[in-house]
């Protein structure tokens, strides 16, 4: 029923802003108001309004106003919603390549980060995703290292044996989290403050930009800082719908998404710091454990054949 409702609701919006302009874009995603993953997508919306003026009509709905993050994507995927903010790995259902968000250890810094995403082999994977899923994902853009937030100290990585972390439901998610000595366990994102309240889960693995917004640290109080991963967030549409575009619109959409990456990636650098600094203030205890024991122990994945090669591609770029 809530699936109807949303999808009445979308078509309304879209008769209403197409008598006023050529394109309509209305973009979901799943951070709070006031979190960074909705000022990426204010970025996005000023650029783009800029680049287009009158000739387009972008809306927002952020805090998960369109459903969960699930159903969003079954929402693009359906050309129900034109596009939404997340990141890459939730497409992992839909094609093995969109799995690499959640290898563990591949990138090895923020700029390598950036050097795979906008090099050829970048826009190679986001093709194929775009050819073979029907998601076209413009301006990838990095969330953050992920690191560990749980309910016990974690000093070593055999410490993480048998502690039940929440595993998005992504089979490279799920495989790099059980390397590492960890028991996945998943759960919508949607439902992690009280899967952790009620211990169904011991702890999650967030950037800490999520790991705030969401006020997971009120629960537990934790955190190992790992970089297991970095969140790849993009904006994701549907690619029918974009390829329908002129090639105007399309090179303005990819403008105004790279510009909100640079922003994303200017708001990262400068609020690691301080954001620890408020978890810590907040209670929270911080653990700094060597890195090379958990990287030798994530090098055991088993990941999914077909993602191999998209792993060694990324792997190539130095």
């Amino acid at each position: 029923m809530k699936k109807t409702w949303i999808a009445a609701a979308l078509a309304a919006v879209t008769v209403a802003s197409a008598a006023q302009a050529e394109v309509s874009l209305r973009i979901g995603g799943a951070g709070s108001d006031s979190s960074p993953d909705t000022q990426a997508m204010k970025v996005f919306k000023e650029k783009l309004e800029t680049a287009l003026g009158s000739g387009i009509s972008i809306e927002l709905f952020p805090n998960s106003h369109l459903g969960t993050v699930d159903e969003m994507v079954e929402q693009v995927k359906g050309g129900v919603l034109e596009c939404m903010y997340e990141s890459v790995g939730v497409l992992g259902s839909f094609h093995p390549a969109a799995n690499i968000e959640g290898v563990a250890y591949v990138y090895h810094d923020v700029d390598h980060f950036f050097r795979i995403w906008r090099s050829e082999v970048g826009q190679e994977i986001l093709d194929s995703i775009a050819s073979e899923a029907g998601f076209r994902v413009i301006g990838p853009a990095f969330h953050g290292f992920r690191q560990v937030l749980v309910n016990r100290p974690v000093e070593k990585v055999e410490d993480l044996a048998g502690v039940k972390l929440r595993a998005p439901g992504i089979p490279a998610y799920i495989e790099s989290i059980r390397a590492l000595g960890a028991n996945p366990a998943t759960v919508a994102f949607e439902e992690v403050y009280s899967a952790l309240q009620s211990n169904v889960v011991d702890g999650v693995e967030q950037p800490l930009t999520a790991i705030k917004d969401k006020r997971f640290h009120e629960v537990v109080k934790h955190l190992v800082l790992t970089n297991h991963m970095a969140e790849t967030m993009g904006f994701m549409c549907n690619a029918d719908w974009f390829a329908g575009l002129d090639e105007a619109t399309r090179s303005a959409m990819e403008k105004a998404a790279a510009d909100s990456a640079d922003w994303y990636r200017t708001y990262t650098d400068d609020s690691q710091s301080a954001l620890l600094d408020e978890l810590v203030a907040e209670g929270v205890t911080v653990h700094r454990p060597d890195l090379a024991p958990f990287i030798a122990k994530a090098a055991d994945a088993s990941y999914d054949p077909e993602l191999k090669p998209v792993i060694d591609s990324v792997r190539s770029v130095k």
